[in-house]
């Protein structure tokens, strides 16, 4: 099952459908340019089993589902600034510690006559605060401040348009859209980011197994009648990265240890490694082996 959903992932039956496809195409670079040839590159270094369309696919996927998330939390957090202008209990003066429930019932009711003004001038921004006074003077919304001073209608007047100010403001921006774009372009761009970092770490294991097998030959090439076979069967041993290319050259070499060796440099693209091979190559030309590993040796 596994290997079937390697070859068919779901990235490969979403390309099958007509429409989908058009829209990847347009987006993946033509055969043959610098783009192609480097996103190949980048692939093999990384040593990824996917396609370049799979690829694509995982990039707008992300790029959409990034911007769409990032729209919708936007839009939820300026819900919950509005959501606590009409929530929160509205106290006009200042509170020191915790509200008893009687302060606490008197601010939720001074909310609720506060949200009944906000609904009223809710989308208009040209509001002042005589248009709030005329309006708890006439009585017409609530008649909570028909008994209150100048002052106090004033101060209460300034509170509410602070609330109708905030409400109003509390709307998708411009620049807030520009935001959702820069995060869905570098959600497009994750996707190659990753195989440039996975070509990276995969470069120093090589680096690391290549040692190793430099280790092994300096080991093995002191030993009388060691061959060239033997230290490839010694060098598949403990490949992790090279393994693969090693094994099929193990098999390969009773048919013709220089065409097995050659084809092995054409499997691997890592110039250390290659560099063995070239030795193990010079080897089997009937060169000593301490010979053909001079240079290792005295580099060592």
């Amino acid at each position: 099952t596994s290997t079937k959903n390697i070859e068919n992932p779901w990235q490969a039956k979403l390309y099958k459908i007509p429409i989908i496809k058009k829209i990847v195409d347009l987006f993946i670079p033509k055969d043959g340019t610098k783009e192609y040839r480097k996103l190949q590159q980048d692939m093999k270094n990384a040593a990824s089993k996917d396609k370049i369309e799979w690829i694509y696919i995982n990039r707008l996927l992300l790029c959409i589902v990034t911007f769409i998330a990032s729209v919708i939390i936007i839009m939820y957090l300026h819900h919950i600034v509005v959501q606590n202008v009409f929530t929160e209990p509205t106290v006009d003066y200042d509170l020191i510690g915790q509200m008893t429930e009687t302060q606490t019932q008197t601010a939720m009711e001074l909310t609720e006559s506060d949200n009944e003004y906000i609904r009223h001038f809710r989308g208009d921004t040209s509001v002042t605060v005589d248009d709030i006074i005329k309006e708890m003077e006439r009585g017409r919304i609530n008649r909570d401040y028909e008994d209150s001073s100048d002052e106090e209608i004033q101060v209460a007047a300034e509170r509410i348009l602070e609330k109708i100010q905030t409400v109003n403001s509390e709307n998708m921006q411009w620049f807030e859209v520009l935001l959702a774009m820069v995060f869905a372009v570098i959600a497009y761009n994750t996707p190659i980011w990753m195989l440039k970092f996975q070509a990276k770490m995969r470069q120093l294991e090589m680096e690391d197994e290549v040692m190793q097998f430099q280790t092994i030959i300096l080991m093995l090439m002191r030993i009388e009648r060691v061959n060239v076979e033997i230290i490839l069967e010694w060098l598949e041993r403990y490949a992790n990265y090279f393994k693969e290319p090693i094994s099929k050259c193990v098999n390969n070499y009773e048919s013709g240890p220089w065409e097995a060796l050659e084809q092995l440099k054409e499997d691997v693209s890592y110039p250390q490694f290659i560099r063995i091979v070239e030795s193990l190559q010079a080897a089997v030309e009937k060169i000593p082996i301490a010979d053909a590993f001079d240079e290792l040796d005295t580099e060592r």
